[in-house]
Order: C-alpha cells, then sequence, then structure tokens
C-alpha cells in the first residue's frame, strides 16, 4: 500500500472518530438532560447504540489501524506521531472503561441528572484525548509529506 493511501485512510478515519467523539459529548450526552425519567432508559438504550455502531466501531478500527501503521507502515510516515497518537487512544478507552461508562450504566438505572452532569464533566478527559490522537494524525501526515 502506498504512502498516501496509509495517509489517506488514517486522516479520514482520524477526523471521522474525532466528530464521532465530538457528536457523542455535545450532542447525545448533553441531551439526556432534557428526556423524562420515564423515557430515559429507552432513549439512552437505543442512542448507545446508534452511537456504538456509528462511534466505537470506527474507532477500534482506527485503534487497530494506528497499531498496523507502527507495524508496516512505509517509513515516511513518522513513527513518533502515531505512538502519541495511540497513546491518546489508549487514554481515551481507559477514560471511557474506568470513568465513563460506569457512569452511563449508572445513568441508564436512575436517569439521575447529576450523573449525567458528572459525565458531561468527566468525559473531558475523552474528548481531549480524541483532540490530542487528532493533533499527533495531523502532524503524522504533515510529517510525511
Amino acid at each position: 500500500m502506498s504512502t498516501g493511501t496509509w495517509l489517506l485512510g488514517y486522516g479520514m478515519l482520524s477526523a471521522y472518530c474525532l466528530a464521532g467523539c465530538l457528536m457523542e459529548h455535545f450532542a447525545v450526552f448533553s441531551g439526556w438532560a432534557a428526556v423524562g425519567t420515564g423515557e430515559f432508559r429507552a432513549v439512552q438504550t437505543s442512542q448507545g447504540h446508534g452511537s456504538g455502531i456509528v462511534y466505537v466501531v470506527p474507532k477500534v478500527l482506527l485503534t487497530g489501524l494506528v497499531i498496523v501503521m507502527l507495524a508496516t507502515a512505509p517509513a515516511a510516515i513518522p513513527a513518533w506521531p502515531l505512538w502519541g497518537g495511540l497513546a491518546a487512544l489508549s487514554a481515551s478507552w481507559l477514560s471511557f472503561a474506568v470513568i465513563q461508562l460506569p457512569i452511563q450504566l449508572n445513568i441508564r438505572e436512575t436517569a439521575d441528572r447529576a450523573a449525567i452532569a458528572r459525565l458531561l464533566r468527566t468525559d473531558w478527559i475523552r474528548v481531549a484525548a480524541m483532540a490530542a490522537h487528532f493533533a499527533f494524525g495531523v502532524t503524522a501526515i504533515a510529517g510525511a509529506a
């Protein structure tokens, strides 16, 4: 595969995943406070499945792509921003697993407004990590140009 093909795929998937992360934070999570308690579980479950397909699956693919690029990409693509991007993705996944997911599971059961506010506050860790990954991606692309 050519350097340009690697970079095109990586850049597009990185931008898509950043957009998905921002959509989830600003459009999905922030809207939960407006959902009534009776409908909350159905709405949150439905949106969670949609976010899984639209954002989480591509983010898994992005993480795999970065690992594959580190192992097999052309030498013209600098490795240090790929390592930085992998570290940022790892921080995003860790934040999701340790902080956001437990809060989301609690919210699904309780529709607790304070927990929704806590989710929005703590989710900035994941958002910042995805923004950092995107910056590393841009750096890798620029470094190969």
